[in-house]
């Protein structure tokens, strides 16, 4: 099957588990890195107000036509490293699968301006690939830039010094998030194909992220101190 970029064909547990790492309920949250808005509408109708920013214009593009009709979501082309965002604003910042994709050493920079975009008392969630032997199983981790992998310690040292305190750290997936990752490259950028079984990987990768026993993608949540 040809590959399709649409939020239909790309939702997998790992957006479902981001979508379910903390109670958004009623909270304005600001979504950093947002991608096609897979969070965004997948948390659309409990949260009060979502913003979704990019870097990519293409993304953004594709976020506004997946999230078409839901009022309370909105999208905007920014950089958390070059633009300036509201201080005290949002009850919630979260950044999935987006730190290991900013240039290298600039995340305690981006750290601390989330900080200074909460509220009070507000939370963040950052997921990331966990640092250990599934990194060789990453084709984007050969790449230059290297698509990074960090340690738990890493993450929650980048945190802690940018004020927060940690709340929460587990991780999901497993064996066919890893697999499907390993095959996704290929399969996309030279076949122009979904991966083979893909109905089958996803069904199995929506059963690894309710898990708490995984070892792929590593989930932390804080608070503003």
């Amino acid at each position: 099957m040809k590959f399709c970029n649409t939020l239909k064909q790309r939702l997998s547990g790992r957006h479902y588990a981001c979508a379910e790492a903390i109670d958004y309920t009623e909270k304005k949250i600001l979504n950093v890195g947002c991608g096609n808005g897979a969070f965004e509408f997948l948390t659309a109708y409990k949260v009060k107000e979502i913003v979704g920013v990019d870097v990519k214009y293409e993304d953004i593009l594709q976020a506004k036509e997946e999230c078409r009709g839901l009022k309370n979501v909105n999208f905007v082309r920014a950089s958390i490293l070059e633009d300036d965002f509201p201080e005290n604003s949002c009850d919630v910042v979260t950044m999935f699968d987006v730190i290991e994709h900013i240039p290298e050493d600039t995340e305690p920079e981006a750290m601390r301006k989330m900080n200074k975009m909460l509220k009070s008392n507000g939370q963040i969630v950052v997921s990331t690939p966990l640092e250990n032997v599934t990194k060789y199983f990453d084709p984007a981790w050969y790449l230059k830039p290297r698509h990074r992998h960090y340690t738990k310690e890493q993450l929650v040292e980048l945190l802690v010094a940018a004020g927060f305190k940690i709340e929460k750290i587990y991780i999901r997936g497993g064996f066919f998030e890893m697999a499907s990752m390993l095959l996704f490259y290929p399969f996309k950028w030279i076949l122009n194909m979904e991966i083979p079984f893909k109905r089958f990987f996803d069904r199995k990768r929506d059963e690894e992220y309710k898990k708490d026993n995984g070892y792929v993608t590593l989930f932390v949540v804080g608070r503003k101190r």
